[in-house]
């Protein structure tokens, strides 16, 4: 414990713990700058009477919304759009936070928005990629530079590609973006697309060598005080390694 702050050198890495009253909880807990780790207090108050019943009936709302729209003659009344239990969750979290049910900030705080706008970017490009033909493209591409090789290589080299693209963005996105060259591969090979998607499942998910690629590796970067240096020279490895078994046994597995 520290009497005066004015005296103490921080470093990149360090953890400031405070020890606040309930004053600093109802200005500062909902906040995304500190994180409240324990309170011996709730300090929200209970829902009144009217809104549990509110609440109820937005849960049965919600199941019978999604069952309901699920039939076929609501999709013939309402062509077009998905009435399933996704839509009529949104729906009601969207009335819940509107009516105050929940304190909405408190739940917000935490979601990374510049990676869900990185995810729904990907997504585009992806369907733009495959909307105007630059997929099939790259592809062909791909394919005559590995003509005499088989789908073995045109494997491997879309695990590198996957791989280059999840170490730079997100998973997600580098997985969308992937896709659609897995399916014109497959398609102007004339094999299944089964061993592609799954080899681009498995590099996605392999952002070891750069602490960027995943929300995770930043995390540890921080707290260890690690330099971007240190997951190169541990995480080159495990791509290197993660890349010989996925491209040997996917083929086994999942066959062309």
């Amino acid at each position: 414990m520290v009497d005066n702050l004015s005296r103490v050198k921080f470093r990149e890495g360090d953890t400031l713990v405070l020890w606040a009253d309930d004053s600093f909880i109802s200005t500062w807990g909902d906040s995304s700058v500190f994180v409240l780790l324990a309170n011996g207090k709730d300090t929200e108050p209970k829902a009144g009477r009217k809104k549990r019943w509110f609440a109820l009936a937005l849960l049965v709302l919600m199941i019978v919304g999604a069952t309901v729209g699920e039939l076929p003659f609501m999709e013939e009344l309402l062509p077009g759009i998905d009435l399933d239990m996704f839509f009529f969750a949104a729906v009601t979290t969207v009335i819940m936070a509107w009516t105050k049910l929940f304190p909405a900030r408190k739940y917000t705080k935490y979601i990374s928005w510049d990676i869900l706008i990185t995810i729904a970017c990907a997504f585009a490009i992806s369907r733009a990629m495959v909307n105007s033909g630059v997929a099939d493209i790259i592809a062909h591409g791909i394919i005559d530079m590995s003509d005499d090789y088989g789908p073995h290589v045109l494997l491997a080299v879309l695990f590198i590609i996957t791989n280059l693209f999840t170490e730079l963005i997100t998973n997600n996105a580098a997985a969308a973006l992937a896709f659609p060259l897995a399916l014109s591969l497959s398609n102007q090979l004339g094999v299944s697309p089964m061993p592609f998607f799954v080899v681009i499942c498995i590099a996605a998910s392999a952002s070891f060598s750069t602490p960027i690629g995943y929300q995770t590796n930043l995390i540890v970067q921080g707290i260890g005080n690690y330099k971007f240096t240190d997951f190169v020279r541990i995480g080159l490895p495990l791509n290197v390694l993660t890349f010989i078994i996925s491209v040997i046994l996917i083929p086994l597995i999942w066959p062309f």
